[in-house]
C-alpha cells in the first residue's frame, strides 16, 4: 500500500483527511513575534482573533525538516507519495526533499510540486490519494497528477491586497500594487506563483466576475468532484458562491474549505476562491 503524505497548505477537512485516507500532513508554522504555531493547532476562528488583538503581523515557516523525518520514519518498509504545495510559494517542498535524502531510501519517498495551494492543491492531493486507495504505484500517481497541473485552476479575490503585500507572496500580482489598493483584482495561481487574472473596481464585482470565469469554463458535464471552494473568514460568502455555482454545474454537496492560518495569513480576512479541474 503507498501512504499519502501532504502539507496544511492543502487546508483539507477532516472529513476529506479521513475520506481520502491521508497517512499524515506536514503542519505549517505561524509566528505572532517571538510565538511560533503550528498552523494545525490553530483553529481559524483562534487564528483570526489573534490577527486582530496581536499586535505583530504574522510569519509563517514551512515544517522543518525534521518534520518530515519524524513523519516518514513512520512508514519504513513502505513507499510514500509525498505531495505539496508549490516550491515557489513555500521552501515546504524543499524540506521533505531533503528529509527524503536524509531517510536514504527507506521509505520510498515519491516527491509532487502540485505547483498549487489551497483548494487547487487539495484537488491534486485527492486525485494522488483516490488512485493509491486503487492500487497505483507511485510513478503512476506521480505521473497522474502531473498531468492535471495544466488544466488545474485556482483563481480568487481578496477583500485586502495588504496581507499578501506583507507576507512577500505577491509575485506579478505587485503590478496591481502602487496606488491601486482599493482595487479588487482576481489573482490566480499560475506556474506555481501568485498572478494577476483581472482587475475590477468593486470586492463584489470581483465575486461575481470570478463566478462567470468558473461558469465559462466548466459546464454542467464537469466532475463535481473536481470543483472546490474555498474562503477565510468569509463562511457565508463561500457558501453563497457555492450553491450559486453548484447549482448550474449540478453540485449538490460542494466542498468548502476553510484557509488555515497559513494560508489566511497571506490571503487575509475575507477571502474567496475556487479550485477546479478542466
Amino acid at each position: 500500500m503507498v501512504h499519502v503524505v501532504t502539507d496544511s497548505n492543502a487546508d483539507l477537512t477532516p472529513e476529506l483527511i479521513r475520506d481520502l485516507n491521508i497517512a499524515a500532513i506536514a503542519s505549517t508554522y505561524v509566528i505572532f513575534g517571538d510565538k511560533s504555531f503550528r498552523s494545525m493547532d490553530l483553529s481559524p476562528a483562534q487564528f483570526h482573533a489573534m490577527l486582530k488583538s496581536d499586535p505583530n503581523f504574522p510569519k509563517t515557516s514551512q515544517p522543518s525538516v525534521g518534520d518530515f523525518v519524524e513523519i516518514y520514519q513512520r512508514f519504513k518498509g513502505a513507499e510514500v507519495v509525498s505531495i505539496h504545495i508549490s516550491r515557489d510559494l513555500s521552501g515546504t517542498y524543499a524540506s521533505a526533499e531533503s528529509a527524503a535524502l536524509t531517510m536514504g531510501g527507506d521509505p520510498a519517498v515519491t516527491l509532487v510540486d502540485t505547483r498549487m495551494v489551497s483548494a487547487g492543491m487539495a484537488l491534486l492531493v485527492a486525485e494522488g490519494a483516490r488512485l493509491a486507495k486503487e492500487g497505483a504505484k507511485p510513478a503512476e500517481i506521480k505521473a497522474h497528477i502531473e498531468s492535471l497541473i495544466p488544466r488545474t485552476r485556482m483563481h480568487f479575490v481578496l477583500e485586502t491586497l495588504e496581507n499578501l503585500k506583507r507576507g512577500g507572496r505577491i509575485g506579478n500580482a505587485q503590478a496591481f500594487i502602487g496606488g491601486v489598493l482599493q482595487m479588487k483584482p482576481i489573482l490566480t495561481i499560475k506556474d506555481g506563483k501568485v498572478e494577476p487574472l483581472e482587475r475590477v473596481r468593486t470586492f463584489s464585482k470581483a465575486v461575481a466576475r470570478l463566478k462567470e470565469i468558473v461558469l465559462h469554463e466548466l459546464d454542467a458535464a464537469s466532475d463535481p468532484t473536481k470543483v472546490f471552494f474555498m474562503h477565510a473568514a468569509a463562511p457565508h460568502l463561500a457558501e453563497q458562491m457555492a450553491q450559486e455555482v453548484g447549482a448550474q454545474l449540478g453540485i449538490k454537496s460542494p466542498v468548502i474549505l476553510e484557509a488555515g492560518p497559513a494560508i489566511a495569513t497571506h490571503a487575509g480576512p475575507g477571502a474567496v476562491g475556487v479550485g477546479y479541474i478542466v
